[in-house]
């Protein structure tokens, strides 16, 4: 008797192709809607830290760090008079009192990569950090911080002392819009938080 070894036909294997073809089609984009939302849980359990940290720092200077760096080889040229060049989460948060045990946070989604070369190293990717009062007194001087900071913005009543942010995952720098991912993971806007707000909603008023 004649051993008879059948194998898959070309129907067969194209069936199966097609098969892998579409699970893999569906399976993707959830891997990576996946990612995206963990990546904006890691933001925002970050700033939940960092928020933590500036208020204990303000419990024992009585004020929060400021932007204010003379020395800092670095920052907008736009603002470079005013000394207001830290625009990141600032190392007294984790020096000489350990407020957090590290203020080189780096955004999940990267940070203003078009500010990449006004600032040394990696600071860039840095969750992004701005005294409010401090901007506003110096808004009136400089055009870039007016329409933010200027006394028609009212900064400190919709966002309070501060505002901490991060990059969406739109890998769109656009700090004036708070993400919201009703309209997807990918929606446009920044992760952020204020003094005032924890999803910093009040930053779009």
């Amino acid at each position: 008797m004649k051993d008879i070894h059948k194998g898959f036909t070309l129907i067969e294997l194209l069936i199966v192709v097609a098969i892998i073809a579409i699970l893999a089609a569906i399976a993707i984009p959830n891997f990576m809607a996946a990612q995206t939302r963990g990546k904006i849980a890691r933001a925002k359990s970050d700033l939940r830290s960092a928020a933590l940290a500036l208020e204990s720092y303000r419990v024992d200077e009585n004020a929060y760090p400021l932007m204010y760096s003379p020395d800092f080889n670095g920052g907008v040229s736009a603002l470079s008079e005013t000394h207001l060049k830290w625009w990141y989460l600032p190392d007294t948060l984790s020096t000489p009192v350990a407020y957090l045990s590290n203020a080189d946070l780096k955004c999940p989604f990267g940070g203003d990569f078009t500010r990449r070369n006004d600032f040394p190293g990696n600071l860039w990717q840095r969750y992004s950090y701005e005294n409010i009062p401090e901007l506003e007194g110096v808004a009136l001087n400089y055009p870039l911080l007016q329409g933010k900071y200027g006394p028609d913005a009212h900064a400190y009543d919709r966002m309070g002392g501060w505002r901490i942010l991060c990059i969406g995952p739109d890998r769109v720098w656009n700090p004036m819009v708070g993400y919201d991912p009703s309209n997807g993971t990918l929606s446009p806007g920044n992760i952020m938080r204020t003094q005032s707000s924890p999803e910093g909603n009040n930053s779009q008023q």
